[in-house]
């Protein structure tokens, strides 16, 4: 009984992830190491915290003002609509990564490992590798629990697409009780529905073109998720649609000094969401096999928390001179 108050206690704003399930975590609540303090754990878990910590101070906090390009008061043009929206791309994924990573270096101070729930998804080369790295712990929750009782791929492929909708539906939902997410939903269900036809009844890619086909793929995928961020962003449906009629315009830009910095950044996002390596590859994170720190130095492994703290509180100061919640606690 202590064990499972301690597991509903746990991090308990469900939505924001990760989710947990008991099958994982009790066992470790049990564990007799887990009592005890673990300099390196506690160690490798202020490193983790303060790389979340970063991400959302000052990576998707630093963008969050070209979001309202696109869904601000003004009138977009198309370059200020493509720029508004691929910010808040950037902006929704560094937010709840970062989230995400201070949960889990919060944790491990703790001697507890959490999944992760972040796997570098815009470099996905296709909408099902996005949903096996994005937001990771909703992707097997809704599976488990929504897909497989439906009966998943079990009966066909045509009610595996009805599972599929239904399931991204329901999904959408999660997020709150708003047609904008409905609409994300359904989309995101169309995407899946498609990706699975083409993997059944494409055609075959030549060995000479796979490099083209994986890049066109991994554009399209890449635009896609945009697409569904502006239902996802938008106040309503009309909102959404009229955010995309400009993104579709470009007979009005206004390309001037700004647009070009505001340019520049998003390709500095774009850089670091790309070609960057992420916390669990930074750290060496295995939850499976429930190891961290392996990658560092000698000195590194040590008991020298002065370094990690002064990142963290170097990186809370930036937080503290503009407070800025973390989106998924919106809904």
């Amino acid at each position: 009984m202590p064990h499972y108050a301690l597991f509903v206690t746990y991090f308990p704003h469900l939505i924001a992830g990760p989710i947990l399930h008991h099958k994982d975590m009790i066992p470790q609540f049990e564990r007799a190491a887990a009592r005890r303090p673990d300099p390196h754990l506690i160690l490798c878990g202020l490193i983790i915290f303060g790389i979340g910590l970063f991400k959302k101070t000052c990576l998707a906090d630093g963008i969050q003002p070209l979001v309202s390009l696109a869904f601000g008061p003004n009138a977009p043009t198309f370059d200020q609509a493509w720029i508004g929206a691929l910010a808040y791309t950037f902006q929704l994924y560094f937010d709840f990564s970062g989230y995400s990573d201070m949960a889990i270096g919060i944790s491990l101070m703790f001697g507890i490992f959490l999944p992760l729930n972040f796997n570098s998804p815009y470099k996905a080369a296709s909408i099902i590798d996005f949903w096996r790295r994005w937001h990771m712990t909703l992707s097997q929750f809704l599976r488990d629990y929504l897909y497989i009782p439906l009966g998943g791929n079990r009966h066909g492929r045509t009610l595996r697409y009805v599972n599929l909708m239904i399931t991204m539906l329901l999904g959408g939902l999660w997020h709150g009780a708003a047609w904008t997410f409905v609409a994300w939903g359904a989309l995101h269900g169309v995407y899946l529905c498609i990706n699975h036809a083409w993997n059944n009844y494409g055609p075959a890619v030549a060995p000479r073109f796979a490099r083209l086909a994986n890049l066109a793929a991994f554009i399209l995928t890449f635009l896609s998720v945009v697409v569904g961020w502006v239902f996802f962003r938008a106040d309503s449906l009309s909102s959404a649609l009229y955010v995309l009629s400009k993104m579709t315009d470009p007979t009005q830009i206004a390309f001037g000094r700004a647009e070009m910095a505001y340019a520049l950044f998003i390709m500095l996002y774009a850089a670091l969401g790309w070609f960057a390596p992420n916390t669990q590859t930074i750290m060496g994170y295995d939850h499976k096999n429930r190891t961290v720190g392996q990658r560092l130095g000698a000195w590194q492994k040590r008991p020298a928390f002065l370094y990690a703290t002064a990142a963290v509180l170097a990186f809370g100061i930036l937080g503290i001179q503009q407070h800025s919640e973390f989106i998924y606690f919106r809904f």
